[in-house]
């Protein structure tokens, strides 16, 4: 068991933590987007003047040297592939049915900012921390947020869990990721960063990545994942934050994007989550709305429990957390590995927890918690307007006999329905709302079929028995009829 995991939040903060998870939480009231929305079109380039002040303040910065031993670093484990018998391990523990959240997993490189005695800031790759004039995809353009975000951090910690002395050390832990956005529009970056040893390196240049997709920015980025903290700094006093901690601070610190839940349930939940089908929101997110790009699958998802780390969940001896990458990405990582994947995951752990939730029905959601407030307002609005009242007008629309021949099948009506939805929602909305990103009004339309699809999934039998019980009835009278008219 990972010694890092063995601890939970103080205890003197035990009603903070319950509050933090509460169904009327703040968390749960509102739907944020990760970063401030930036703006739709490509980014800005800079002037050759900017990039060079730019530069001299990179060069004039501080580094500490580089410490003899690592003490301080603090490992982030390895995280487990879902195998079915690590799922099956983990369904026959009371943990399963408890609270598990999936996020989006990042397509970067393992990245960690540290805050040690609310003094040295350092920095870290996976395999420990490193030397300041080490190239390291050009993470030293971003020391200066990350060393604001570090502090932030601590600041709030401190306040949330009561601690008054000096902090002695916290780890944000997150995945570096973007310099990489092949599209005709967007430009690719001109920045620059500067090594403590003078030498420059173009962010263009930084290859962070080389398969085709995902792609998020052409500029360098920082996606946050977990956050660890330690009052004595010693690492067998680590604490490992709960994810509902984690997100309550981390929307705090300015401008840090961080990971949310796609989806919150139990772990058959967050298992039949279409991670086949799923398109990262990342661009986006990051301004690139209307320049999206074909086929920019997200790599997968992290699937994990909301109190990993706490000593009564990770005392069951099971994973409590996993990866879950799609088989076209894991194709690309490992050639081969596509049917593979397939026959141990997909259609063995998958197909269950589908039967297990859905019925074998597909789960592709939207992602409101990771829209803007404006998107998720107007997407809220337009799935309003797909309800039982509508189907029965669409019904009226068609008639019993196209039904019940099966000229008009239960997916014509699921278009007619979206369509129909559709249509009043845009009488109706702001003109605000058709100018947003491309890639959210093509999100709108997929989501009002999604919810039309799954109105219709629930409802088609019921529509069906009573359409034939009506023709049966109508039927019987006609015969009547006829047979009164012969009398």
């Amino acid at each position: 068991m990972r010694r890092l995991a063995l601890r939970c939040a103080p205890r003197c903060c035990r009603a903070t933590l319950c509050n933090s998870r509460g169904s009327g939480s703040v968390l749960r009231r509102q739907a944020p987007a990760l970063v401030p929305r930036a703006a739709v079109s490509p980014p800005c380039l800079p002037t050759a003047s900017t990039a060079c002040l730019q530069s001299l303040a990179t060069s004039r910065r501080c580094y500490l040297p580089l410490p003899k031993d690592q003490d301080d670093f603090s490992a982030y484990a390895e995280i487990d592939l879902p195998t079915e018998t690590r799922i099956e391990a983990i369904r026959r523990t009371a943990i399963a049915n408890q609270e598990w959240v999936a996020c989006e997993k990042v397509h970067g490189t393992n990245f960690a900012i540290y805050l040690i005695n609310e003094n040295e800031v350092r920095f870290a790759k996976r395999s420990g921390i490193m030397d300041p004039n080490e190239h390291f995809f050009g993470y030293h353009l971003l020391i200066d947020d990350f060393t604001a975000q570090v502090r932030a951090l601590c600041a709030l910690l401190k306040r949330k869990y009561g601690v008054t002395g000096r902090m002695g050390r916290v780890v944000l832990h997150g995945e570096l990721f973007g310099a990489k956005y092949k599209h005709p529009l967007v430009p690719t970056s001109k920045k620059w960063c500067t090594l403590p040893n003078k030498k420059r390196i173009p962010i263009s240049g930084v290859e962070i990545q080389s398969e085709p997709f995902p792609q998020y920015s052409p500029e360098l980025h920082f996606f946050a994942f977990d956050v660890k903290y330690s009052v004595s700094g010693a690492e067998e006093d680590v604490v490992l934050l709960p994810f509902d901690d984690f997100t309550e601070v981390c929307a705090q610190v300015p401008n840090l994007l961080y990971a949310r839940s796609l989806v919150r349930g139990t772990l058959d939940e967050c298992l039949a989550f279409d991670v086949e089908n799923f398109v990262t929101p990342l661009p986006a997110l990051l301004g690139l709305g209307n320049y999206p790009l074909e086929g920019n699958l997200a790599e997968g998802v992290v699937i994990r429990h909301v109190r990993r780390g706490d000593p009564a969940v990770e005392s069951s001896g099971v994973s409590t957390i996993i990866k879950l990458r799609c088989s076209s990405f894991m194709e690309l990582k490992h050639p081969g590995k596509q049917q593979e994947l397939k026959a141990t995951f997909l259609d063995t752990v998958r197909a269950g927890a589908l039967q297990r939730v859905r019925g074998g029905k597909k789960v592709t959601v939207l992602l409101d918690a990771l829209l803007p407030n404006l998107e998720a307002a107007a997407n809220a609005l337009l799935l309003n307007n797909v309800s039982e009242g509508r189907v029965s007008n669409v019904l009226s629309k068609i008639g019993r006999e196209p039904l019940l021949t099966g000229k008009v099948t239960q997916h014509d009506v699921v278009q007619m329905l979206a369509q129909d939805a559709l249509k009043d929602f845009l009488k109706e909305t702001d003109p605000v709302i058709l100018n947003t990103a491309l890639s959210f009004r093509k999100t709108l339309i997929r989501s009002v079929y999604l919810a039309a699809e799954e109105l219709l999934q629930g409802e088609w039998k019921r529509i069906m028995d009573r359409l034939q019980a009506s023709q049966a009835e109508m039927d019987a009278a006609m015969a009547a009829q006829e047979k009164a008219e012969v009398q």
